[in-house]
């Protein structure tokens, strides 16, 4: 076998192994739902909301009801707020902006306060 061979075998397996554990740890980010690890990974996974740089967070999980509902303060000084509501299909509401939707195994329902800058989500795991 030449080198070149092994090099590209090499390579091959080593391409092999990266994809295999990023899919993995995606699957454990998405099948979290308590509010300890990966929790806004796990929200932003779930329902397509990008999560920007926040100051507070508080969250809550349910197991018995199998619901999470995680408050956001955003970073006012970092958020181009026409740009996030856009990019991240919230619809204008008066005071706030609100994004629901539905999946096979999730329903969210997110709404961000104008004013105070509160990302209020709420989920729930089917």
């Amino acid at each position: 076998m030449s080198v070149l061979n092994k090099a590209l075998i090499t390579i091959s397996v080593l391409l092999l192994l990266g994809f295999v554990g990023c899919k993995s740890l995606i699957n454990h980010i998405y099948n979290r739902t308590d509010c300890e690890r990966f929790n806004i990974d796990n929200i932003e996974v779930r329902t397509g909301i990008d999560i920007p740089p926040v100051s507070e967070v508080i969250c809550e999980f349910k197991e018995s009801e199998r619901t999470k509902v995680a408050v956001f303060t955003l970073e006012r000084a970092s958020l181009d707020l026409a740009r996030y509501v856009k990019r991240n299909d919230f619809v204008d509401k008066g005071a706030f902006y609100l994004n629901t939707g539905e999946r096979e195994d999730t329903k969210w329902n997110a709404r961000l306060d104008k004013e105070h800058l509160e990302l209020k989500v709420s989920l729930v795991y089917k």
